[in-house]
């Protein structure tokens, strides 16, 4: 008699059962599983390229948003360099927007000053001062100082509580200090007169007295100012701070190679992103293509390229392609540099109407930094792309779960019945055994 029957029974039976059904698991495996696994894995690619895409539209943007009529930063075309002349004054400027090429001159008469008093010697500043009263006028504020029980320090603490008052004590010999007292702010507005009754800490002497306020003296283009502070703040953001008697200038220019160098650099990174969405949306040579569905990057790049081609200006006079801009037959930018330089020198007020424009009528930098930027909103182009693509992902890889569930519980089931058939074939088999023992034993017996 055989052992075993289709490889199931007592003899090793078991060990093929398990290798048969590994090679039918594999083998579904292959068939069901591993083409999602592909999908998958170009699916993950799809994602890291548009990712890419998106990276390069945000530094398009960021660049582009220079040109923004309604940008928080300084506009590009309100970038200006400066040149200064003389020492009398240093110039600053926040926010260059409202700064007109020119020079302005600065004449500086006076510096404001603060006024400054110091006290007699002292020789122990922690020694008491002694009952008495120290009343200071700063303005038209007073304040009284009481001064009983208090040393020389507690005196100054005391002092600077009030914000119109700079207190200190100084030492200015090996063994002796002085007390000062200094207005806070510089100006005649912030003149200080001290009385005391009671005490005497010198501040009634002559030489008392070492500083007296004054008001910052000069002109400016030739207003005169009378000012309390060294620190002036034009309407144009201009800020001047005078630091000593004497004339300076300061020429502003609009700075137009930075001009030149961010349209140039919007150059670059468009034509980069051309070149990714052509990358990833056009078959290699094996047929294959990253992304497959490329109709909305189709239509972000169309779109951009119709604002690019618009025209400008109020009367629509103007365009990109009379100032050395134009386009080659693959849709890159080129730029003219010497017919754009010589537009940014001779027509910059025309150029900045092309590429700012106005609230009535936008230019392409305001209409394009608008149109970019509602690209990642929550219902944007580029959003509901990149969700998509998200959202395909996680199908198929539930898909994947749900195939890779399925099979195991397959073969799972599959192996159980194995089992239970090897068991009740190892039955049949000893029961046929013992059977031909049986009638083994009754032949000889005959």
């Amino acid at each position: 008699m055989a052992d075993g029957i289709l490889g199931l029974g007592s003899s090793g039976s078991l060990e093929l059962s398990d290798e048969l059904i590994e090679k039918l698991k594999t083998a579904e495996t292959t068939a069901y599983v591993d083409p999602i696994d592909k999908d998958i894995e170009e699916q993950e690619a799809a994602i890291d390229a548009a990712g890419e895409i998106e990276d390069k539209i945000s530094e398009l943007l960021k660049i582009i948003e220079g040109f923004d009529l309604y940008t928080t930063d300084t506009n590009v075309f309100d970038q200006v360099t400066a040149s200064t002349s003389g020492t009398s004054a240093s110039f600053d400027a926040t926010d260059t927007s409202n700064l007109k090429p020119g020079t302005i001159d600065v004449e500086v008469t006076q510096l404001a000053k603060k006024d400054v008093y110091q006290s007699s010697e002292i020789t122990d500043i922690t020694s008491e001062i002694g009952s008495g009263t120290l009343k200071i006028t700063v303005g038209s504020e007073e304040y009284e100082f009481n001064t009983d029980g208090l040393t020389y320090e507690d005196l100054v603490t005391q002092l600077n509580y009030n914000v119109n008052l700079d207190a200190s004590l100084e030492q200015v010999g090996d063994n002796s200090y002085r007390m000062v007292i200094k207005s806070a702010n510089s100006g005649l507005s912030n003149s200080i007169s001290i009385s005391q009754t009671s005490i005497d800490l010198g501040f009634g002497e002559a030489d008392a007295h070492v500083q007296s306020a004054q008001n910052f003296v000069g002109t400016i283009d030739g207003i005169s100012y009378n000012m309390s502070s060294n620190k002036i703040t034009m309407a144009n953001g201009l800020i001047i701070t005078a630091v000593e008697e004497g004339d300076s200038s300061i020429s502003i220019t609009n700075d137009d190679s930075y001009i030149s160098e961010q349209i140039a650099q919007m150059a670059i990174v468009y034509n980069e992103l051309i070149d990714l969405v052509d990358k990833y949306t056009t078959a290699n040579d094996d047929g294959d293509i990253v992304i497959s569905d490329s109709s909305a990057l189709k239509s972000i790049i169309g779109d951009v390229k119709s604002m690019f081609y618009g025209s400008y200006g109020l009367e629509d006079e103007e365009n990109i392609f009379v100032y050395g801009i134009s386009f080659d037959k693959n849709g890159h930018m080129e730029i003219d540099t010497s017919e754009l330089a010589e537009a940014v020198t001779n027509n910059y007020d025309d150029l900045k109407e092309l590429f700012v424009g106005y609230a009535e009528k936008e230019g392409i930098g305001t209409k394009l930094s608008t149109y970019l930027d509602n690209l990642d909103s929550s219902d944007g182009t580029l959003t509901s792309f990149l969700d998509n693509l998200d959202d395909e992902l996680d199908d198929l890889t539930e898909s994947k779960e749900e195939e890779e569930s399925r099979i195991d519980t397959k073969y799972q089931q599959l192996a159980e019945q194995f089992a239970a058939y090897t068991v009740i074939i190892t039955q049949m088999e000893n029961a046929f055994q013992s059977l031909k023992i049986l009638m083994d034993t009754n032949n000889n017996d005959n």
